[in-house]
């Protein structure tokens, strides 16, 4: 197994600071001293947060780091979620520093519950706002999850022709809307030949059998819009997906963008 140790600098001011790991490793598993060439300054890099000068920064040797992580310092832009599975408990798997313990280390999974994201407490902001990129139209639900585990949404149950077969055609057949849980609020895309779609996953805990599906940011944001101005909203009552199934998808994304939640 490898070990790792924080490389730390003080300044001209005696300010001390994490600028890097080092990695050193016996054969019997103990750690040495850091490599004096590990901490060679032209070896080194600055990074400010997001490319910015006004958020903090660090110094790093980009030996020790993952490209990705380098990366993700930078841009602001999530990797692909990881495989969790014989991973370190105090490193933090997107800007790539080590923690001084795993209670600083934050965890969000995919629908895929050994798979996501593990990010420590100076990352998670970020984290948050790389999310909020994608679920803008319904981050008011994800915060309102934040504070209540347990909140539901609404979304739209497969509709049937009169031979059961699924119907997934503009028919202008009524939609039955039930209440569900979100599991996971990681986006996945979604192509087809004419657009791109970002989905959620739900989950039904009021069915016998839990059900789990994805489902598309839009039908969310559409289904639950009108709770936005009324708490005992019901979308069975106007059918809110069918009100503009002849909207352009253009359209559809200028109105999501139009009344789309701050973030905070």
């Amino acid at each position: 197994m490898q070990f790792s140790k924080d490389i730390t600098h003080e300044d001209s001011n005696g300010r001390s600071y994490t600028i890097g790991r080092g990695l050193n490793v016996t054969s019997s598993g103990y750690v040495l001293d850091t490599p004096l060439h590990l901490c060679d300054p032209q070896k080194l890099i600055t990074q400010h947060r997001l490319g910015d000068h006004s958020l903090s920064y660090r110094t790093v040797d980009p030996r020790v780091y993952d490209p990705a992580e380098i990366k993700w310092y930078e841009t602001g832009i999530l990797p692909p979620p990881m495989y969790m599975c014989m991973i370190f408990a105090r490193k933090c798997y997107l800007c790539g520093d080590m923690q001084p313990s795993d209670d600083y280390i934050r965890c969000e999974c995919t629908e895929n519950y050994n798979e996501g994201y593990r990010f420590c407490m100076d990352c998670e902001p970020y984290f948050r706002r790389a999310l909020y990129k994608t679920l803008a139209p319904i981050w008011r639900l994800r915060l309102e999850s934040e504070l209540n585990r347990n909140k539901t949404v609404w979304v739209h149950r497969t509709r049937r022709d009169e031979f059961g077969k699924s119907d997934r055609t503009n028919s202008g057949r009524p939609f039955r809307y039930t209440l569900w849980r979100v599991t996971s609020w990681i986006p996945r895309k979604s192509m087809n030949k004419h657009f791109e779609e970002d989905l959620i996953c739900v989950e039904d805990n009021f069915a016998q059998e839990p059900i789990r599906k994805l489902v598309s940011v839009m039908d969310v944001f559409f289904a639950n819009r009108g709770s936005l101005t009324d708490p005992n909203y019901d979308p069975n009552v106007d059918d809110p997906l069918n009100q503009v199934r002849h909207m352009t998808f253009a359209e559809k994304r200028e109105l999501m963008c139009e009344e789309s939640a701050p973030f905070e």
